[in-house]
C-alpha cells in the first residue's frame, strides 16, 4: 500500500476510534477541510479536529474504497450513528503535502430507501 493510502486508512481508523488528536497527527497545522454539503470550511487542523470532539453523536465508520490517483487520495466510507442507526456515505478527496493532509473534500450523502416510483417502475432494484 503506498505511504498516502495508508496515512488515509489510519487517519479513517483514528476517527472510528474516537482518537481525534492522533486523526490530527496526519493533518498539516493549516489544513483545509471542505464540506460542500454544508457549505463549511474549516480554516486548520485545530478547528476540525475540535468539531469532531464536540459532536453530539457517536458514530462507527467503515473503510469501503481507497484509491489514488496522482496525488490524490479518495476514500469511500460509511458512517453510522449508534444512536439513531442513520447512515451515511462519505466520499472524501485528500490532498497531501509531504505526507501531511493539507486539503480534503468531503461530500456527505445519507442512505435512505429509493423512490417507490423508481422501484415500482422497474427501472432500479434494491440491493
Amino acid at each position: 500500500m503506498k505511504t498516502k493510502e495508508k496515512i488515509v486508512e489510519q487517519y479513517w481508523k483514528a476517527f472510528d476510534e474516537y482518537n481525534f488528536d492522533l486523526a490530527g497527527t496526519f493533518m498539516d497545522t493549516n489544513a483545509k477541510v471542505i464540506w460542500p454539503n454544508t457549505q463549511e470550511i474549516f480554516k486548520g487542523r485545530d478547528n476540525f479536529i475540535l468539531t469532531q470532539k464536540n459532536y453530539p453523536e457517536t458514530w462507527k465508520i467503515i473503510l469501503e474504497k481507497l484509491i489514488s490517483i496522482n496525488e490524490i487520495v479518495i476514500s469511500v466510507v460509511k458512517v453510522t450513528s449508534v444512536e439513531n442507526l442513520q447512515s451515511f456515505y462519505a466520499t472524501s478527496f485528500f490532498e497531501f503535502k509531504r505526507n501531511y493532509i493539507i486539503k480534503i473534500t468531503e461530500y456527505w450523502g445519507k442512505i435512505s430507501e429509493p423512490p417507490e416510483w423508481r422501484i415500482n417502475g422497474g427501472w432500479s432494484d434494491r440491493y
